[in-house]
């Protein structure tokens, strides 16, 4: 039995430390998709990926970004029915530990050491804009990982000289930008690195690096050309004018001033260790042009921070073109400290330990809230699937209409397409004409008599009450047009939401909250 016990212990030592870090990361953000409570944003991500399963992006539907990431999304929200939330939120844990290998593999194909290598991806891994994307169904992650990919290609490249290698970089950067926008400068940084070097080859493989951005991105010149009036407005003119409009609407115009952006960028990158990483960077800058690999790291860290600050508010999430080439460029710093002084590559990593600890207290305390309450997602599951069956015992299976899509699509009842975008454009809806609005195929408050024509089943309320910065409850609409329509209030579970059920008898009043466990 000693013996027996004693192999045992021996075979679990022989694993080596990265597959049992790789297994905790795994099982880290596996729940932390769990215990994240919903995001915002989230509405039109989840509504995107469940109707580009069914219609056509654009045309049928408005969405609001590129198209990539609903259409790699939609196999999994038509592959999941009544799960497709969490499915598609593990989708992104999954694509987050991939990104964070390909960080791993990049650095060491760079020569960076294993020990420098696996510490720089720890702690880029421990930001807040990396653990807040890793957790939610939100087109970050995926662009990320495709500059990972990117970055690797083009560092194998430098090493072995191969053209094709250009080109698999500049796919999987186009591929990026057609995920999302601000990844753009990201790629424009990697050619210009390319364009101003002076080694031989350069412009060759430029030329390489910008055909593969060309091709990576013809899928959202497809989405453009079977649509062109709603990828433009989708992609283009909404995140143009909407946030201004929208703030301005709240008194709150100056939340998106040039200084309230760069002190947003500041307080974000404050949480976790990103900041007194590109402190350390900057300071070792000059050490840092000596190389090939180190001056692209620079070069796309550059084109990052453009990136970053692109869209509008400044947001968290808009952080993560940065973190791919600020890992790489950490892990040659850690090494460099290392050759110079081991205590001050000591002292330099307590310090980035330390500043990792803002960025891992919301994951830590949505852990704890998960362990006392249960998963805020699986409880909107479950929610939405009782709200499914509710309706249909009441009113049959027609639609859903909602500006909170994402809490009905684990129903399994049709949800009005015109709401896909969630409550994003029908807060603006100043911006369009009823006209526009229909061509659009999208709600605004101008346009909710619409719904006359066909009235949904339902119509979830609740969750767009508005905040203390932004006030205005763009949910009022719905509520007073389910009320005078003769709609019967539903109380949600969750205590937040209100499902108006059309046509439910008399004698069924007072309706009873559902009862389901809570949606946290």
């Amino acid at each position: 039995m000693v013996e027996f016990r004693a192999l045992g212990v021996a075979r679990w030592r022989a694993v080596p430390v990265p597959v049992w870090i790789a297994v905790l990361a795994a099982l880290w953000f596996g729940a932390l998709a769990m215990a994240t409570p919903f995001d915002h944003d989230e509405s039109q991500y989840v509504a995107g990926a469940h109707f580009a399963a069914r219609l056509t992006i654009f045309r049928d539907f408005l969405y609001l970004q590129p198209p990539i990431h609903a259409w790699a999304y939609a196999p999994i929200a038509w592959g999941f029915p009544g799960h497709a939330v969490m499915a598609m939120r593990m989708a992104t844990a999954m694509t987050a530990l991939a990104t964070l290998w390909l960080l791993w593999r990049g650095q060491r194909i760079a020569g960076v050491s294993r020990a420098s290598a696996m510490m720089a991806v720890m702690l880029v891994s421990a930001t807040a804009a990396f653990q807040f994307s890793a957790s939610v169904v939100r087109n970050d992650m995926l662009p990320t990982m495709l500059t990972a990919m990117a970055m690797v290609a083009a560092l194998m490249a430098l090493r072995d000289g191969r053209g094709r290698l250009w080109l698999a970089a500049g796919l999987c950067l186009g591929l990026a930008i057609a995920t999302k926008l601000n990844f753009a400068p990201v790629g424009i940084a990697a050619g210009l690195f390319l364009v101003a070097s002076r080694w031989q080859g350069s412009v060759r493989a430029a030329g390489w690096l910008g055909t593969g951005a060309v091709v990576g991105m013809v899928p959202m010149l497809l989405a453009w050309w079977g649509a062109p009036d709603g990828f433009v407005h989708g992609v283009l003119t909404f995140g143009i004018s909407a946030p201004h409009a929208w703030y301005a609407a709240n008194g709150a115009a100056q939340d998106l001033s040039l200084a309230e952006k760069g002190a947003d960028l500041i307080k974000y990158l404050a949480k976790g260790p990103a900041l007194v990483a590109l402190v350390l960077i900057i300071a070792r800058c000059r050490w840092m042009v000596d190389a090939p690999g180190r001056r692209l790291a620079l070069w796309m860290i550059g084109g990052a921070m453009i990136g970053a600050a692109l869209p509008t508010p400044t947001q968290v999430q808009y952080l993560l073109p940065l973190l791919p080439p600020l890992a790489l460029a950490l892990g040659f710093c850690l090494d460099d400290l290392r050759r110079v002084s081991e205590r001050s590559r000591r002292i330099m990593l307590g310090l980035l330990v330390i500043a990792s600890v803002p960025g891992m207290v919301e994951p830590a305390r949505d852990m704890m809230a998960m362990l006392r309450g249960g998963s805020p997602v699986l409880a909107a599951a479950r929610d939405a699937r009782a709200s499914g069956v509710l309706v249909r015992a009441v009113a049959g299976d027609g639609m859903i209409a909602t500006l909170s899509p994402h809490l009905m699509i684990d129903s399994g009842l049709a949800i009005d397409p015109r709401f896909a975008p969630g409550p994003f454009v029908y807060r603006t809806g100043a911006l369009l004409s009823p006209v526009e609005a229909r061509s659009l195929h999208v709600m605004t408050p101008a346009t909710l008599g619409d719904l006359d024509r066909a009235p949904p089943a339902a119509i979830l309320t609740g969750y767009e009450r508005g905040t203390r910065k932004l006030p205005l409850r763009p949910d009022d609409g719905l509520v007073g047009y389910a009320r005078s329509r003769g709609y019967r209030a539903v109380p949600m579970r969750d205590g937040v939401g209100m499902l108006f059920v059309r046509a439910i008898p008399a004698a069924a009043a007072p309706c009873q909250p559902l009862r389901t466990a809570s949606a946290g």
